[in-house]
């Protein structure tokens, strides 16, 4: 709430005096982001919400005892949750697939984190209702397995014949250490397939959740293209708009005085965009932010490959001098070069796009509910057609639509046209909405109609 300080004649001192807050985007949350993978043995199975990092240990990283445990050798997931906190997130889901990393079970693991088999992993993960942003992390899990080592000692006479350690023990003047050995735990194929079945069970829900996804870590220039050109083979475009491609992998260091490690960029993109959601709206682009708790790239990224992986729809993250490191792209995998300089972009190709009409359709999906059970007449269609008008005139005024007045910003029609007789008769309603984002004249068409007492949204031509 905000206030003005005045005074009043005759008495002195200053006052505090409510004040009308300044008109924003009028929005449904959608900094909220959802998160699949190993966590450990609590909460199997379970979609657990996480408002920050201490919920994540609490939750996930305590015994019965409360003492406290390691995530699992070979998880993304605690690092990927840290991250997304450490840029911004407020509050995520955590739908926790298995105890450990277990390469005998990879398969069975990969079925799990997409729910192949029931409401496990990613299909519980959506039935929480304010998941916009998701991310399977242990997709780039790394299989663990126990490994040896033999490392030379000095003269036993040196060490006063005592072993301080009981888990070590001598071997012909050697100490048998136990090590971990590491490597993917899932192929290239498995990832690849299970990044195309994300994308295409969260396109069913683009009106409400937008998935990221990042390319293995190890990978070239040329390798990355070729995998952002799998992903979309055999899909049609128009299918793409729900995700998005960042690339490459970041640098870390997980304390003082540790050697820096690789991570996926999941985390950390999530976060930015919780971060401008929080700060601005979906309408603005999650791009041109400062990358939090990386120290550089695994490929550094300059202008030739930034341009070049631009064209393509890869989102890259960049070390800039003295800025430190940037997210620098916000185009989904709906992207298309245009063919001639005169060509405007498909605006479903850029990701704040994408996200502010899927925060008007959830905002206008819930203006749509109070009408739910109203008489189908006449007064239901004025009374649906003002309250989302009077929504989007306030969407328009916080700078989200892009047109000098609210008429070249956005239309709203629930006419006889659009209601005969025979759908009225059969207790159905359409409103029809039309959002200019990109450009005045380009709209984004999508309809909201009732049909058996239910609110339902379609996205038109």
């Amino acid at each position: 709430m905000a206030f003005q300080l005045r005074t009043i004649p005759g008495v002195p001192g200053v006052y505090r005096q409510a004040a009308g807050r300044v008109p924003d985007l009028p929005r449904v949350r959608t900094d909220v982001a959802g998160f699949v993978g190993i966590a450990g043995p609590n909460h199997l199975g379970e979609a657990v919400r996480v408002d920050d990092w201490r919920g994540y240990q609490q939750a996930f990283l305590r015994d019965a005892r409360g003492r406290e445990m390691a995530p699992p050798p070979g998880s993304e997931l605690a690092g990927c949750v840290r991250d997304f906190f450490a840029n911004g997130g407020l509050r995520c889901w955590v739908v926790n697939v298995a105890e450990s990393v277990e390469v005998s079970r990879a398969g069975e693991l990969m079925a799990e984190m997409l729910g192949l088999h029931g409401r496990t992993g990613l299909e519980r993960l959506l039935l929480q209702p304010d998941v916009a942003i998701v991310a399977l992390p242990d997709l780039h899990a790394t299989a663990v397995v126990p490994g040896e080592a033999r490392v030379a000692l000095p003269p036993l006479a040196d060490q006063g014949r005592f072993v301080c350690c009981p888990s070590i023990r001598l071997v012909e003047d050697a100490l048998d250490l136990s090590l971990e050995a590491a490597g993917p735990l899932f192929t290239d194929e498995q990832i690849l397939g299970a990044q195309r079945h994300l994308i295409e069970r969260v396109g069913r829900d683009r009106w409400r959740v937008f998935a990221l996804v990042t390319p293995p870590a190890g990978r070239s220039v040329s390798q990355v293209e070729a995998w952002r050109a799998a992903l979309a083979a055999g899909t049609s475009p128009q299918e793409m708009d729900c995700a998005a491609l960042y690339w490459p992998w970041l640098r870390t260091i997980e304390r003082a005085g540790a050697a820096p490690a690789l991570r996926s960029p999941l985390g950390h993109v999530a976060g930015i965009f919780a971060r401008r959601d929080v700060a601005v709206g979906p309408h603005a682009a999650p791009a041109n932010e400062i990358v939090i708790g990386a120290i550089g790239t695994e490929v550094p990224v300059d202008d030739a490959l930034d341009e070049r992986l631009y064209r393509q729809g890869i989102n890259p993250c960049r070390a800039l001098p003295g800025r430190g490191v940037q997210l620098w792209g916000a185009r989904t995998l709906r992207w298309r070069e245009p063919e001639s300089p005169q060509a405007r972009p498909d605006p479903l190709g850029f990701v704040n796009v994408r996200r502010c009409l899927s925060a008007i359709e959830r905002s206008v999906e819930r203006i749509g509910q109070m009408f739910a059970f109203e008489p189908n007449a006449a007064i239901l269609r004025f009374g649906l057609t003002q309250a989302v008008a009077g929504y989007l005139i306030q969407v328009h005024r916080s700078g989200a639509l892009v047109g000098r007045t609210p008429t070249e910003a956005f239309f709203v029609r629930c006419d006889d046209s659009l209601n005969p007789p025979e759908a009225i008769a059969a207790g159905q309603v359409v409103c029809e909405v039309g959002v200019a984002i990109a450009a005045p004249a380009e709209f984004l068409v999508f309809r909201v109609g009732r049909r058996a007492g239910v609110v339902e949204l379609k996205e038109t031509a």
